[in-house]
């Protein structure tokens, strides 16, 4: 009875293992042809562009003005899916640990693919190695902005303040670039300023307008609703409808000054020259997604960038288009993780 049980486990596992040989190698047969056809079908179904920062943000506005574009140029509905927190490194793990199929995209901006690194890479994600770059698409400038309750109009007069008393400020996040300018900033002039970090650039200009917070280092785009129908008041002062000024926008981190507000001077201007820098927003998805899909997008956005009528509303933001090609933008991230690791690594007081 035992030596006919045994004798029949014996025939059993030779046909599990034949079973599991002729599937494999089917499998093997089978694979490259299903990939093929699922690249081929690309895109059949939603597209998600994930944003790691709040509604109404110049991130998310901008990658819900690329996503209804998109959804016309594929043919395919793509939609914004806000995952905001860490200072846009939570929304980038997420979209570094999606399946590479084309249908997760990342809207990357320095903070997650660079600074974030530097500082502590709170995602647990490497921004060379797990991502597929697609394309840069705009460039946005920095801007400083003080709250009318403040009292001052220029730098000069808020570094003098802030060597008496602190000076609390705001910022998209924890491990962006306005937070980790504001930092050397503050080292370098001595001066106490106190960071908050918020979870976009929306909401830290609704503290500001509410007086919860006196300062904000934020993009151009995140003032922009605050200056249209304004008039110019002194140093880069602008109002609303009324008398009093709503924002006071003390000075631009950008190589040049912005059209939106064209009173309010760089850093360079101040003497301050290495303060130039904007920042760059692009798309990338998940590493090892096909070429053949990568390609596609890059294409798409490219054409949707050269539309006049799209180009008008970037620039109304404050943001200025600078699209580029996967290769290029893959250099510039590469080139962003360098200069920000050496920087922190230089500087470790930053981190403090």
């Amino acid at each position: 009875m035992f030596l006919n049980f045994k004798s029949q486990l014996k025939k059993t596992a030779k046909l599990i293992n034949l079973i599991t040989l002729i599937t494999g190698s089917l499998s093997c047969s089978f694979a490259p042809q299903a990939l093929a056809q699922a690249q081929q079908a690309w895109p059949n179904k939603t597209i998600k562009i994930i944003v790691g920062f709040a509604p109404g943000g110049p991130t998310d506005v901008i990658a819900r003005a690329y996503a209804n574009k998109l959804s016309v140029e594929l043919n395919q509905q793509v939609i914004v899916e806000n995952r905001q927190g860490a200072g846009g490194s939570l929304a980038a793990s997420y979209v570094a640990k999606s399946a590479p199929d084309g249908y997760t995209l990342l809207m990357a901006e320095p903070g997650s693919m660079a600074v974030n690194i530097a500082f502590s890479n709170q995602g647990n994600y490497d921004p060379i190695k797990d991502f597929a770059p697609i394309a840069q698409v705009v460039s946005l400038p920095m801007v400083l902005v003080a709250s009318p309750q403040l009292k001052i109009n220029s730098l000069k007069e808020l570094i003098a303040l802030s060597r008496a008393k602190p000076i609390a400020y705001g910022t998209p996040g924890n491990a962006t670039m306005q937070h980790l300018s504001m930092t050397e900033f503050a080292r370098v002039n001595q001066i106490q300023l106190t960071h908050v970090a918020y979870r976009g650039g929306a909401p830290a200009m609704t503290d500001l307008l509410g007086g919860q917070i006196s300062l904000v280092m934020v993009t151009v785009p995140s003032i922009a609703p605050y200056l249209k129908g304004s008039s110019s008041m002194g140093n880069g002062s602008l109002g609303s409808t009324s008398s009093s000024p709503s924002i006071v926008p003390l000075v631009l981190e950008s190589p040049t000054r912005s059209a939106l507000t064209p009173t309010t001077p760089t850093f360079a201007e101040l003497g301050f020259s290495n303060f130039t820098q904007d920042i760059w927003q692009g798309f990338v998805a998940p590493a090892q997604t096909p070429k053949d899909i990568i390609s596609k997008l890059t294409n798409s956005i490219a054409s949707i960038s050269h539309a006049a009528e799209f180009q008008s509303s970037i620039s109304a933001m404050g943001a200025t288009l600078a699209v580029t090609n996967a290769a290029e933008f893959s250099k510039l991230i590469q080139k962003d993780v360098a200069y920000w690791s050496k920087l922190v690594a230089d500087n470790p007081s930053i981190k403090e």
